[in-house]
């Protein structure tokens, strides 16, 4: 007797990192299935907003540690696309290694935005790709400090604007291999999400 299988639903996501010198020449790319949605992104998307009645409140602890909840109707956006130079969300990158953990809300050790040591210049969030069932956000980090910046860790973050109060809340986070980032060149980085992988 044959079993009838049912489709597979849900969201994937594959993050693709990219090193490039200050010639423009890749020295290192890399490709990892992103394994690593934290509760932010349960409470927010599945609970608050999937599975609201209207009644109930949307939860999650934004990046300074504070715990938020707020009634659907009163959110007036949601987004991602941070603009160049704006590090407060959108795909983040960080020096941190320590092990994701579904209750994170913050990147470890977040690399800031700017040209002084240790920093990467912060380019635009952009939608590179789109289809029916995917779409494809890049972020590129230019290093103008004067030396090598090392990444462990990348992040992605939204920006809940509330009676136009901004709140950002990590939705994603993962620990990448040791990645070195030379004065003068650039990272990119990619997440591709993608539903009923």
């Amino acid at each position: 007797m044959k079993v009838e299988t049912k489709p597979k639903s849900g969201i994937k996501g594959e993050i693709k990192i990219t090193v490039l010198d200050k010639n423009g020449k890749v020295i290192k790319e890399f490709k990892k299935e992103m394994d690593s949605f934290v509760k932010n992104f349960h409470t927010m998307f599945i609970v608050g907003m999937a599975m609201n009645n209207g009644s109930e409140e949307v939860s999650f602890t934004d990046t300074d540690g504070v715990p938020r909840s707020f009634l659907l109707t009163n959110i007036d956006f949601i987004d991602s696309l941070a603009g160049d130079d704006d590090d407060t969300f959108g795909i983040q990158v960080g020096s941190g290694t320590t092990p994701v953990s579904l209750t994170d809300y913050q990147l470890s050790s977040k690399i800031s935005h700017g040209t002084g040591s240790g920093q990467l210049d912060y380019g635009e969030c952009v939608v590179k790709e789109t289809g029916d069932d995917y779409r494809t956000v890049q972020r590129t980090f230019n290093n103008s400090s004067g030396g090598d910046v090392t990444v462990n860790e990348i992040g992605y973050v939204c920006r809940v604007t509330v009676e136009a109060n901004y709140y950002y809340a990590l939705l994603a986070r993962d620990v990448i291999s040791t990645t070195t980032v030379p004065n003068g060149g650039s990272l990119v980085v990619e997440y591709t999400f993608r539903i009923n992988p």
